[in-house]
């Protein structure tokens, strides 16, 4: 315990989870005082506010996200010298209570975080730790070992500034307008960067306050960041209206770097990548970085660029194909399948503890894991099939999750494949996560289910209803199934109009509780699942279950299309008619072609958009010479 640099064990960890009780973690280590030290990186694999969570009743301290500061060690330090605020700190233990010390960060996906856990045991009757978070949208759980690595990283500048919400209308998250608390918030956010920068300056620009040529070097670091920022070397005109006017004689550096980096983070250069009208290889390069990762060009890419090797397809799917290798693409292919599937919707999961006991938040986070680890499997195995998305007969289930949907417990400790009578489940369609939640506390819901499918599966588009009508379970005959509910809710003829498509496909899902379970019995009548679906081209289809439902869509040309449209609007931020009017005709044939390959679907669609260049507008024709035949003649005649 006090001597720290004494080391009696080195060994990985896949968890933070440990109970000692009185005993000792370790040989050649006293059971009475004794201290523990992780270190690594934390992969976030989404963007957005993670909660995390230490127990314990010892002391511990939680890093993340930081830089080393002068008193930082990874052993017991109690002394007093500047250190990094913990984002979690029980450092001071109160007499062997347990105790519990929960902190917020906001985390960028696709990016590594230094993490480190500082914790000692001393004197106290017994020694535990347990790290856990909630990640957005999710429930509190053991940090997984999945978004665990013992490799180090570097700290991430994430901006804190709140913007407004973006206008979603059409399809993707970027707006498609400018507001004043939109433009107010990019002031605040370069105010941000700049307040960091200047905080920095030593780490990023090599010109602490000592350092000679502190001025050279700060213009050097403020020119290397705007090329970064543009997505491309300066012209003279930005490097005098950026650089220049920043680094006015007589402003002291700190000033000077303060307004550069203001100048930057404001500039349309950087806010608008299509604002210089250029089609040159940096501007294939910045509409690459977006298009895959929502960022800029990385050096490998920068270095293309600038040798003029991304002039063809071919060139830039090569790029394309290396850039699907770093985790920032991972985590936005991942966010559009929480779009597609409605994920950020599903907030509220929570089911009436007496109609299904065991559905706790410990087994909604089983199940989001559930699905991202289904997910992952198809999209990023070799055949990367969007029709197995569909189709699959099998969850990644562990013991919880098997017990409760009724399931042989895996042999393996974690989540194993589990097949399922194909029958019973059809891949996304009937993931219980899915079919919880779109589902009411205490029973099914039809309608939610049908609309979901509808759009986002079947790629129909849905009229808003004329007027909002809420369903109020305690006003039906108690003795009713809930497709007699749905149908007498819906019988209207100006009801019939969607529910006509909605209620069909929503039926074939009855044999689903709100829970996801299958069953064959709804309110102690038996479930009746068959419904018959007209399709866009007037095929009428009898469905009997899920099963018909995937097989439909996994062959069906209008839902395939629908799926491209929708990966497409999540890549670009526009829809894929801004890029001619036959974008989707040929994104489909090299979908076909490649047997429904979802990445390298991706990789098309990247490339083209990089590669796009905004046709001409059309020449205005000289006029006409001049008729004797009159207009009114001419127009009449």
């Amino acid at each position: 315990m006090n001597k720290k640099d004494t080391n009696v064990l080195q060994r990985q960890d896949a968890l933070v989870d440990f109970d000692f009780g009185t005993n000792t973690p370790a040989k050649g280590i006293t059971a009475d005082q004794f201290s523990i030290a992780w270190s690594g990186s934390l992969l976030a694999p989404e963007s957005g506010t993670y909660e995390f969570r230490i127990s314990t009743p010892n002391g511990a301290r939680l890093y993340l996200n930081t830089d080393f500061a002068a008193g930082d060690s990874n052993r017991r330090d109690d002394s007093d010298a500047k250190r990094q605020t913990a984002l979690v700190d029980l450092w001071v233990s109160s007499g062997g209570m347990m105790r519990e010390g929960i902190g917020s960060i906001s985390l960028l996906g696709g990016r590594s975080y230094p993490l480190r856990v500082d914790y000692f045991k001393f004197k106290e009757a017994t020694a535990s730790v347990r790290l856990e978070w909630r990640p957005p949208n999710g429930s509190w759980t053991l940090v997984p070992s999945e978004a665990l690595s013992p490799e180090p990283s570097s700290s991430w500048v994430v901006i804190g500034t709140a913007f407004p919400p973006d206008d979603s209308s059409q399809g993707y998250e970027r707006g498609t307008s400018i507001s004043k608390g939109w433009n107010e918030g990019v002031a605040k956010a370069a105010v941000e960067i700049a307040s960091v920068v200047e905080g920095r300056l030593g780490s990023l620009a090599k010109a602490g306050e000592g350092a000679t040529n502190r001025i050279e070097k700060l213009r050097e670091f403020s020119l290397q960041l705007a090329e970064r920022a543009f997505r491309r070397p300066l012209t003279p005109e930005q490097v005098a209206s950026v650089i220049d006017r920043s680094f006015t004689p007589g402003i002291a550096p700190e000033t000077a770097i303060k307004r550069a980096v203001i100048r930057i983070f404001t500039s349309p250069s950087f806010l608008y990548p299509e604002i210089d009208g250029a089609n040159d290889p940096h501007a294939v390069a910045a509409r690459l970085a977006l298009a895959l990762w929502d960022s800029v060009p990385d050096e490998p890419l920068r270095q293309a660029a600038a040798e003029g090797r991304l002039n063809s397809p071919e060139l830039v799917r090569e790029q394309a194909t290396r850039m699907l290798t770093d985790p920032r693409a991972h985590a936005k292919l991942q966010g559009f399948f929480h779009h597609w599937l409605k994920l950020e919707e599903a907030s509220d999961l929570s089911k009436d503890p007496k109609a299904y006991p065991g559905f706790d938040d410990h087994l909604i986070a089983d199940l989001r894991w559930s699905l991202e680890k289904f997910l992952d499997h198809v999209v990023w195995s070799d055949s990367s099939d969007y029709r197995e998305l569909l189709r699959a007969d099998y969850l990644f289930l562990n013991d919880r999750l098997a017990r409760f949907y009724g399931m042989d417990v895996p042999s393996e400790p974690g989540f194993a494949r589990v097949r399922f009578d194909p029958a019973q489940r059809a891949g996304v369609l009937t993931h219980p996560l899915l079919l919880a939640a779109f589902s009411y506390h205490r029973s099914s819901s039809p309608i939610h289910r049908g609309v979901f499918l509808t759009r986002n599966v079947l790629g129909r588009a849905l009229k808003p209803p004329p007027m909002a009508i809420e369903f109020m379970d305690d006003r039906f005959d108690p003795s009713l199934t809930m497709r007699e509910k749905v149908t007498e809710l819906t019988r209207k003829p100006t009801c019939m109009g969607c529910h006509s498509t909605i209620n069909p496909l929503g039926f074939s899902l009855e044999n689903f509780d709100a829970a996801g379970r299958f069953r064959t019995v709804d309110n102690s009548r038996p479930v009746d699942s068959t419904a018959e679906y007209t399709a866009p081209d007037g095929q009428v289809l009898r469905l009997t279950g899920p099963r018909d439902i995937a097989e439909h869509a996994a062959t069906s040309p209008e839902a395939r299309r629908g799926f491209i449209r929708q990966l497409f609007q999540h890549t670009s931020k526009q829809n894929p008619a801004a890029y001619g009017p036959d974008t989707l005709t040929r994104l489909d044939k090299a979908f076909v072609r490649d047997e429904h390959h979802v990445r390298q679907l991706w990789i098309e669609m990247a490339t083209l958009v990089a590669l796009h260049i905004e046709p001409a507008p059309p020449a205005v024709p000289a006029p006409a010479p001049a008729r004797k035949v009159s207009i009114f003649k001419r127009i009449f005649r």
